[in-house]
């Protein structure tokens, strides 16, 4: 066997090798994305009930929900208050400044959200009435099940 034929030879096998190994990751892929959890229908967490629930008064609640994050499960926790509108249905808001994402918490003294990062200020609606955040606080789809006020897990 000559020089040329050689190299011929063993530029084959490293193709073939690096094909290979291409097509047994490919494969793990398909394999691994065919476990991954398919959410058919909405999933709702439990938060209070509508007895908990007094007029003006946001109740602090959290809930967890297990999510698909790139190539891993992760546990997902959410901070929110509970409260009721004009009407006295139920409203979920998220804790989370609508600003830069710090924690806001409920000043019954002012009767409103106060966000510590930035001093940004929501009224008992969660809409906007002092500082920098573009837009009120994000309202969580909710429904009452019987006399249990329930969040959609997302």
């Amino acid at each position: 066997m000559d020089r040329r034929r050689l190299l011929q030879a063993a530029i084959a096998a490293l193709g073939g090798s690096i094909a290979a190994g291409l097509a047994g990751l490919g494969g793990v892929f398909a394999r691994a994305t065919s476990r991954w959890p398919v959410r058919s229908a909405k999933e709702w967490a439990a938060l209070c009930t509508l007895q908990d629930l007094e007029a003006g008064e946001p109740l602090a609640r959290s809930f967890s929900f297990v999510r698909l994050e790139g190539w891993y499960l992760e546990t997902v926790t959410r901070q929110v208050y509970v409260t009721r509108d004009a009407r006295g249905a139920p409203v979920v808001f998220s804790r989370r400044c609508t600003h830069l994402g710090c924690q806001v918490s409920w000043k019954p003294q002012s009767r409103n959200f106060k966000c510590p990062c930035h001093g940004g200020a929501f009224d008992g609606g969660g809409r906007v009435v002092d500082g920098p955040p573009p837009r009120g606080l994000d309202v969580l789809p909710c429904r009452v099940a019987g006399e249990v006020v329930e969040v959609e897990k997302a």
